[in-house]
């Protein structure tokens, strides 16, 4: 009887103290919370909920796992203290994004976070789609064909990211012909390049111009400061740049990155304690992770961390590392190609699997950076959004 009145005096709380309490859970727990009672399903359910939710959300992650006939998805929480760290797996929610696509062959990844929104793409070239989609609220809409099929050695790749000052939610698709060397096959010429621009909420992909330098199919455009960033080729120099793509004036320029470097990086981008970094693993011995601690500056690039290999990935390699989140005591968590991912210890060296339930078999585990968000996506008006 104790239980039960304490249950009755919880869901009666006046709702204002109701929502401050359920916006401080995991987004897991949350959606538990819908099926306490008809009020609290009301007060999630709620515009102002989502608000107050986001402005208090959690940087986590969406990680994506495949195996042998099955394609799925997990938003991962991170606990971050200065004693310990770790990914609770009582906290992980689980979806599955292929029932976005209509077609039994479709390949759906992950192009693209911002603000809770997530930009997925079927990579299936018979019938390439782009969708935006909410893991939350289990929302997504389709997003109309683009002009200009992909086919080899054609590439295309994209970015999704919100404008700085008109708050626009933008995709936008790069596409290059590209001519190839006879005997490695690297791009030697890009005849032809379009760059493409969809805003949400408006009608219609707009054309506004070319791409400059030579993009890679297997990067995406990283968001960070109002703009899209790839690690690009510049065929004339013959080295590796940064590529920024402003959102607000829809204008390229480039970024110098923290070195010349000597042959291709096997590098990628990210963001790393609030600044645009550079994570590269072309020597054999070691990963360095070079931070830009003022956004622009060539100068305030600096490198940050190097973390040495693991006798079983040392020497040679053709694997791009992700550098994804430094906690609080140290350690830094790493994707290693598609198939481990870390936890590395700077002070000990001492880098281990994390156990994200990888089964034995042939899989793979990518992972971006999420920000937890129950806003629904008919705030875009003309969209068709469906549930999932």
């Amino acid at each position: 009887m104790r239980n039960k009145g304490l249950f009755f005096l919880i869901i009666n709380l006046p709702p204002h103290i109701i929502i401050e309490i359920l916006a401080r859970l995991p987004p897991k727990k949350i959606i538990q919370c819908k099926s306490v009672c008809k009020k609290w399903l009301e007060l999630i359910n709620e515009p102002y909920f989502a608000s107050f939710h986001f402005a208090l959300s959690i940087p986590s992650l969406v990680v994506h796992q495949t195996e042998i006939l099955k394609n799925f998805f997990k938003i991962v929480h991170f606990d971050d203290k200065y004693d310990h760290h770790s990914l609770p797996r009582d906290t992980m929610l689980k979806f599955n994004l292929k029932n976005l696509s209509i077609f039994s062959d479709s390949n759906i990844v992950v192009d693209g976070s911002v603000h809770g929104f997530l930009l997925v793409r079927d990579v299936n070239y018979k019938h390439e789609t782009l969708y935006v989609c909410n893991p939350l609220t289990r929302e997504y809409f389709q997003l109309p064909s683009p002009k200009g099929l992909v086919r080899y050695p054609s590439v295309v790749t994209h970015g999704f990211g919100v404008s700085s000052i008109s708050q626009e939610y933008k995709v936008v698709r790069i596409f290059h012909e590209r001519e190839l060397h006879p005997r490695n096959r690297s791009c030697v010429r890009v005849p032809y390049s379009e760059t493409q621009v969809y805003t949400l909420g408006k009608t219609g992909w707009r054309t506004i111009g070319g791409a400059p330098f030579a993009y890679d199919s297997r990067s995406i455009g990283l968001f960070f400061e109002g703009s899209l960033h790839w690690l690009i080729q510049d065929l004339e120099a013959a080295h590796d740049l940064i590529s920024s793509f402003d959102l607000e004036n829809e204008e390229f320029r480039p970024i110098p990155p923290p070195f010349t470097p000597r042959r291709k990086l096997l590098g990628s981008l990210g963001v790393l304690k609030g600044c645009l970094c550079l994570c590269d693993n072309t020597s054999n011995f070691e990963i360095e992770i070079w931070v830009m601690k003022e956004y622009g500056v060539e100068e305030s690039w600096g490198r940050e961390y190097s973390i040495k290999k693991i006798p079983e990935l040392s020497g040679p390699s053709y694997q791009i590392v992700h550098a994804l989140k430094v906690f609080k005591d140290g350690n830094i968590l790493i994707v290693w190609g598609n198939f481990f991912m870390l936890y590395c210890c700077i002070k000990s060296e001492v880098t281990k699997e994390i156990d994200m339930d990888q089964p034995i078999e042939p899989s793979s585990i990518e992972a971006i950076h999420y920000v937890p968000n129950f806003q629904s996506l008919t705030r875009f008006s003309i969209e068709k959004v469906n549930k999932f």
